[in-house]
């Protein structure tokens, strides 16, 4: 996850779902520097979560899907852009995509640029896997849709794997963040992801699960029915990743 700071102050701006409470992060981001048995003792004091304080002080790891968003040809299409015009972009597309991650369930995990990585799972959400790829499948897909009626278009990421938490000790702010193989897998992704697709590994769960099937998806958000296609297997070359193909989802036009 980001910077504390940074957290507390979407979630007082976006409505979220998630089962952590913003008083939770407030004691986090206040006493980041405190030991890690300091802060165990604030949170009792204050009968806050103490598994928040197990997850990123003890560094545990948790098996998460992750989504990547980023917007379609982002650095060309802007380049134009006046810093207002930019701005108001950028705040649109903020306000469309952290607010559906939000609806979901999911967390932030990073904002570069255009690009936003969010997080499902523990210690934020304590569903099984397939329940997991379920409400990160139809986040994306809202996320596209969305976008799409509003001229705008994305690509979309998705992995999953064990991550560990990690406390950033040697910087000035409160950061905690994730670090392990499956990140650097999702960044490779994301380099040779498809416009207005869900993109995934060839060998991911996902790709057995009923609501990645041909066919109808209902749009969760708005009363509008969507059609999605799957992509033939594409062979791509990832440096430092071990897996050889990726398939796509494509949104039709039919919305």
């Amino acid at each position: 996850m980001p910077n504390l700071l940074q957290i507390k102050a979407l979630r007082d701006k976006y409505y979220s779902k998630s089962i952590i409470r913003k008083s939770d992060i407030r004691l986090l981001s206040e006493n980041f520097n405190r030991s890690r048995t300091e802060i165990k003792s604030l949170f009792i004091r204050n009968g806050a979560d103490q598994d928040l304080v197990k997850y990123f002080e003890d560094q545990k790891s948790a098996e998460v899907v992750l989504l990547f968003i980023d917007i379609t040809n982002f650095s060309s299409g802007c380049s134009a852009y006046s810093n207002e015009k930019l701005s108001e972009y950028l705040d649109k597309y903020y306000d469309t995509v952290i607010s559906t991650i939000y609806h979901h369930g999911g967390e932030i995990e990073k904002i570069i640029g255009d690009g936003i990585i969010c997080i499902f799972g523990e210690p934020f959400l304590n569903d099984n896997r397939t329940t997991l790829f379920q409400k990160a499948d139809a986040c994306a897909k809202d996320i596209i849709i969305e976008l799409k009626e509003s001229d705008m278009e994305v690509k979309i990421a998705l992995h999953h794997g064990n991550v560990m938490y990690y406390k950033n000790k040697s910087e000035n702010y409160p950061e905690y963040t994730m670090i392990g193989k499956p990140i650097t897998e999702l960044f490779r992704l994301e380099s040779i992801a498809e416009n207005n697709s869900i993109n995934f590994f060839n060998f991911s769960p996902y790709q057995k699960m009923e609501c990645s099937q041909d066919g109808v998806f209902k749009y969760s958000r708005k009363n509008i029915h969507s059609y999605w296609r799957k992509s033939n297997l594409k062979s791509v070359e990832l440096k430092g990743v071990e897996w050889k193909y990726v398939r796509n989802f494509y949104c039709s036009s039919k919305i």
